[in-house]
């Protein structure tokens, strides 16, 4: 898809994929005019957006990464691990859970009836 939304002056939205094709437990990379974004399903439903590249390397591969949720301050949180280097990072924050150099960039996610949207970061 490459619907692109004005929204306010200057922010666009993109529209990606259908949040049906989004399956629980996984993510899927998708292609906008910035770069590269992962969406991710977590296995309550929820549906989160992050830049798809690994803080570590810039490799495009966060999309393929382990989705799971880990116990922070007594919530769990919904997580993701690289692939590469097994670093955990949290979806909703982007924050490293396991001594990476950096987080993740989250990005801003919208849904429309089935269409996800994402905001330029």
């Amino acid at each position: 898809m490459s619907t692109v939304l004005e929204h306010t002056p200057g922010a666009t939205t993109t529209a990606v994929c259908r949040a049906s094709d989004v399956e629980v437990g996984w993510g899927v990379a998708a292609l906008l005019p910035w770069g590269q974004a992962a969406v991710f399903r977590t296995l309550d439903g929820s549906l989160f957006a992050v830049d798809n590249r690994c803080p570590c390397c810039s490799a495009a591969v966060i999309a393929r990464g382990i989705v799971g949720d880990r116990t922070v301050q007594g919530a769990r949180v919904p997580t993701v691990a690289c692939p590469l280097h097994k670093h955990v990072f949290r979806l909703d924050t982007g924050e490293s859970l396991t001594g990476a150099p950096q987080g993740l960039r989250t990005l801003p996610l919208h849904r429309v009836d089935d269409t996800l949207f994402i905001g330029t970061p």
